[in-house]
């Protein structure tokens, strides 16, 4: 490029330079929309919900009343539900024959075994046994009854040559009242 080209061209960007400028247009207005506040910073969020406090589990002491009763609650809802396998599978050495204790609970219908208050633990040559009333009910042959019937909880104290299996409550039999 020589001398003169570039003052022409100097002089052409001078010139549009010196034209009239442009002012940006300011938006429309719309007077019918609501005026919204300017955006500002998101609020803190805040938990308002007191954490769930759990109980603390106290241990049972495995040799008390109070777990022989758990022990057997559990049996019991298991009969109520008719898991009878699994009932079964909680009665000691001395069970019935299986198809014995079938007999007394599968005849039933609407079968409802209620647990009642435990007397005081009892001891005999190096066991402890608990005895617990319970009330039967449900349909025998269509028809309501309810009997009484006394299960007898076992467990072999911290004798020399027991088992832990031993050692813990187990259902020894369940003794009938009178009723159907």
């Amino acid at each position: 490029m020589n001398l003169k080209q570039s003052v022409s061209f100097a002089l052409v960007f001078v010139v549009a330079a010196c034209g009239p400028q442009r002012q940006p247009q300011e938006p429309a207005k719309n007077t019918g929309a609501p005026v919204l506040p300017e955006p500002s910073a998101p609020p803190a969020v805040t938990n308002d919900q007191t954490p769930v406090q759990q109980k603390p589990t106290a241990t049972i002491d495995p040799k008390s009343t109070e777990a022989a009763l758990d022990m057997l609650r559990g049996f019991v809802d298991l009969l109520n539900r008719g898991k009878f396998d699994e009932a079964y599978m909680l009665l000691g050495p001395a069970a019935p024959p299986r198809t014995d204790f079938d007999r007394q609970f599968s005849r039933y219908s609407d079968l409802k075994i209620s647990v009642g208050s435990a007397g005081d633990q009892e001891g005999a040559a190096g066991s402890i046994y608990l005895s617990v009333p319970l009330t039967v009910t449900g349909a025998l042959k269509g028809e309501r009854t309810s009997r009484s019937a006394t299960a007898i909880l076992r467990r072999v104290n911290d004798v020399p040559g027991s088992t832990e299996a031993q050692r813990h409550w187990h259902i020894e039999r369940v003794d009938w009242g009178s009723g159907a």
